[in-house]
């Protein structure tokens, strides 16, 4: 039996199996590689020439990570094409804290890309039906064009509540218009629930607010802080 520990800090090459265009500027890259991981944990990804970029895992227990392309590195992850190779160091980060929500009714919170790392939680709870007593997501995306995982999201519609909003409506949206906290402020949250955010800053305190009013804790609201990340596997702080 091989007992060597694996080494997170080293740079692994890994090839694309697949590349997923989610929207003008979103892609989901489904990678040649198995490993171990938890929700919401992520991935240090590099492109040879570009730097490395923090990229969440956006599947479960499938190694997929989803990009947009906003920089240098997500710039040129966003020219690979199937078969080419990147770099990977990880995984890293805490993870969602699945143990916590346990017997919960359980609220996903997100917002733009953030749905991205809120999609391995769902995969996750796809397997795990029992864990929690309900599933809910509220989404808010600027167009009905910036809506990923459309596949997804309809298969989902079948199993959990799942609501969404857009800031701008084109033709044929049939769905709310305007700011994901104003479904969250409309809802009626029952006793003994949890949320967890993903997303825009932005969009965390006023959802905080909005949820404390409405009887959460700051131990029943749990938030994405990948900024204040460090080491990023929970040594340093």
């Amino acid at each position: 039996m091989n007992n060597r520990i694996r080494n997170q800090y080293r740079v692994e090459m890994v090839r694309v199996k697949k590349v997923i265009r989610e929207t003008p500027s979103l892609r989901t890259y489904v990678l040649d590689k198995g490993m171990s991981f938890q929700p919401g944990q992520f991935l240090l990804v590099s492109v040879f020439g570009f730097g490395e970029s923090a990229i969440s895992f956006s599947s479960y227990p499938a190694v997929k990570i989803t990009v947009d392309n906003v920089g240098n590195v997500t710039g040129a992850l966003a020219r690979l094409e199937k078969g080419d190779k990147i770099g990977i160091r990880g995984p890293y980060g805490n993870g969602y804290p699945v143990k916590e929500l346990k017997g919960k009714d359980v609220f996903l919170i997100s917002g733009g890309c953030g749905l991205a790392p809120m999609r391995s939680l769902i995969r996750y709870y796809e397997r795990h039906t029992k864990e929690i007593k309900s599933l809910t997501l509220f989404f808010g995306a600027r167009s009905p064009e910036m809506i990923p995982f459309r596949e997804n999201i309809d298969k989902w519609k079948g199993k959990f509540d799942v609501q969404l909003s857009v800031d701008r409506a084109s033709d044929g949206w049939k769905g709310h218009v305007g700011f994901v906290t104003d479904l969250i402020e409309r809802y009626e949250f029952p006793e003994g629930s949890a949320a967890v955010f993903c997303g825009p800053p932005v969009m965390f305190k006023h959802t905080a607010e909005i949820l404390k009013r409405k009887g959460f804790s700051d131990d029943d609201m749990i938030v994405s802080l990948e900024r204040n990340m460090k080491c990023g596997i929970g040594k340093c702080l």
